[in-house]
């Protein structure tokens, strides 16, 4: 307990809570994991199951009702036998769960297996190259520079089998990991159903190494061909095994009624996901950028599981193009709907790459500040805004008070500050943000024109209705010039001019302003665009209340500079 207190920099008192059955919360969690798993990728793993069980943790299910007593001994007699038959298919879901558990961690070894002897073959393959272009021009025997040319061939098509059986070991494996979650989920299922029914009575596995390197006790002209064909030979035979038993699984939990929420495994194409993903990440990204470019969210989505299933240390190329792949599937994933499955994806790349490349790296710093962002746009604007605190001091001392990414980043911060409710603390950044850039030698005025409106904003709606209005009053000018009249983000200004106007107390004023933005948007854009739409909403809302009362004699002197201002505009 005191080394582990040291290593995770938690007192013994707080493990011993924890241990004791007390619910930890993530940090925690997190700090136990990475130092007592060493390694990498069972660490990730390791990590993502604790998640969910911490989730599952704070989160409980509600318990369902226990059976109640049987009143009769017949309804005793039914209860013990359906009590039999659950127990007998919880066996059964043990079993396969066992099983499955062999058959991954088979495909493991197997793949890294394959792995070793691709690498072998390419060296190979170089030099029975070199050996046979050598012999041409010696211009050796006939008979022996066919030997080599046959021997060349042979380990050519030997790599390319390799190559097959390494995807279908990769595909093994993921389909055993997804075959393993719907199994636990049918154990938990059975095991909570045997609980209740309880309450209602009173009474081949495969050999450690994945593959043995097989030789041939005769003479050969090519021995080292023979020892590889056999080895592939037996590769291709486990896979073979692995496909009935995972097949012959998957028939068997698919004939089980479902009793839960059981997510099927996604429907396999004809391009076994994981292949190029893990090898060829360039590919993977081209995959799902054009699948994105045709609106198709699923795919997305499929590539980037697959990614996430994949084993690093499969991958070819650099650290850098992997780190890449990870980064852009994840945005992609995001942008296809699944805001939760990019922030998760972004917080292993992040760890990752703070370990290999550093925290002040500049492609680090980059994915920091994404992950803020699908953080909050998954729904939790304090961690974003959390995470972008602990960015910023980086930033600024790898970069500089006044860099464009350090702009951006306390631009953001203020906005999911006032997203986690603490609109006054937005106010104040951005009010702080705008002084640097005025400040600055170049400046940038549409940077300049965002932060004085969403400053506008958060005034507003930290309770200062009246200078909104005023300031987006005086931004209006700037606004035209730097955008011009018909941009989106001009219209955006009109629609908040009007309505922080209503809010500071003249709905006649703020009806009269959308009138006009109505006209023009109509105009503009059509009867049924959702700008138009909207505005008309609003237009209806302040008609209602300028009828329902008079305009108040504290607007009355500002009316004539919104009239010139709208006229201005017009």
């Amino acid at each position: 307990m005191k080394t582990l207190a040291t290593e995770i920099r938690f007192s013994k008192t707080k493990i011993s809570d924890v241990l004791a059955g007390k619910v930890p919360d993530e940090k925690f969690v997190t700090a136990l994991i990475r130092v007592t798993v060493p390694e990498p990728l069972l660490r990730e793993r390791r990590l993502a199951q604790a998640k969910q069980l911490l989730r599952a943790a704070n989160h409980p299910a509600p318990q369902k009702p226990a059976t109640p007593a049987p009143s009769s001994a017949a309804e005793l007699a039914e209860l013990r036998a359906q009590l039999v038959e659950v127990y007998d298919r919880l066996t059964r879901s043990l079993e396969q769960q066992n099983q499955l558990r062999e058959t991954a961690g088979n495909s493991a070894k197997l793949v890294m297996v394959l792995l070793t002897m691709i690498n072998r073959l390419e060296r190979r393959i170089t030099d029975l190259t070199a050996e046979r272009d050598q012999l041409r021009t010696t211009h050796a025997d006939p008979q022996v520079l066919r030997q080599a040319q046959q021997q060349l061939t042979r380990a050519r098509e030997q790599e390319q089998r390799a190559e097959q059986e390494l995807q279908r070991a990769q595909e093994k494996q993921r389909q055993a990991e997804v075959l393993a979650a719907r199994v636990q989920a049918r154990v938990d299922e059975l095991s909570d159903e045997l609980d209740r029914l309880r309450a209602g009575t009173t009474d081949t596995p495969y050999p450690d190494a994945a593959i043995a390197r097989l030789t041939n006790p005769g003479a050969a002209a090519d021995p080292v061909g023979d020892d590889i064909e056999q080895a592939l030979a037996r590769a291709s035979e486990v896979n073979d095994e692995d496909d009935q038993l995972l097949q012959r699984i998957t028939d068997d939990l698919d004939q089980e009624p479902d009793r839960g929420e059981v997510v099927p495994d996604s429907p396999a194409d004809n391009r076994t996901p994981g292949t190029f993903i893990t090898d060829k990440p360039s590919e993977a990204r081209a995959a799902a950028r054009a699948a994105a470019e045709r609106g198709d969210h699923r795919e997305v989505i499929r590539l980037a599981g697959a990614l996430s299933d994949a084993s690093p240390h499969t991958w070819g190329g650099e650290h850098s193009d992997r780190f890449a792949t990870r980064y852009e599937l994840a945005q992609r994933q995001g942008e296809a709907g699944d805001a939760a499955g990019a922030r998760d994806a972004l917080t292993e790349l992040l760890y990752d790459m703070k370990r290999m490349l550093g925290e002040d790296h500049l492609d680090t710093l980059h994915t920091w500040r994404e992950l803020a962002q699908w953080r909050g746009e998954a729904g939790d604007a304090a961690g974003a805004r959390d995470t972008l605190a602990e960015l910023l001091p980086i930033q600024i001392r790898r970069l500089s008070e006044d860099h464009p990414n350090t702009v951006h980043t306390r631009y953001w911060l203020a906005q999911w500050q006032g997203e986690a409710g603490d609109p006054a603390a937005a106010r104040d950044a951005l009010a702080e943000l705008l002084a640097i850039e005025m400040a600055s030698p170049i400046k940038n005025d549409r940077w300049i024109v965002d932060i004085r409106f969403q400053l506008a904003q958060w005034q507003g709606i930290a309770g200062d209705a009246a200078g909104a209005r005023d300031a987006l009053a005086k931004l209006m000018p700037m606004q035209i010039w730097v955008r011009g009249r018909n941009h989106q983000s001009t219209v955006r200004v009109r629609f908040q001019l009007a309505r922080w106007r209503g809010v500071a107390g003249d709905a006649a004023g703020a009806r009269d302003a959308l009138v006009k933005l109505l006209s023009h948007l109509t105009r503009r854009r059509g009867e049924g665009h959702p700008d138009t739409v909207h505005t008309r909403h609003e237009l209806a809302h302040w008609d209602r209340l300028a009828q329902l009362a008079p305009p108040l004699e504290d607007t009355r002197h500002n009316r004539s500079l919104f009239d010139r201002l709208l006229r201005m505009i017009e």
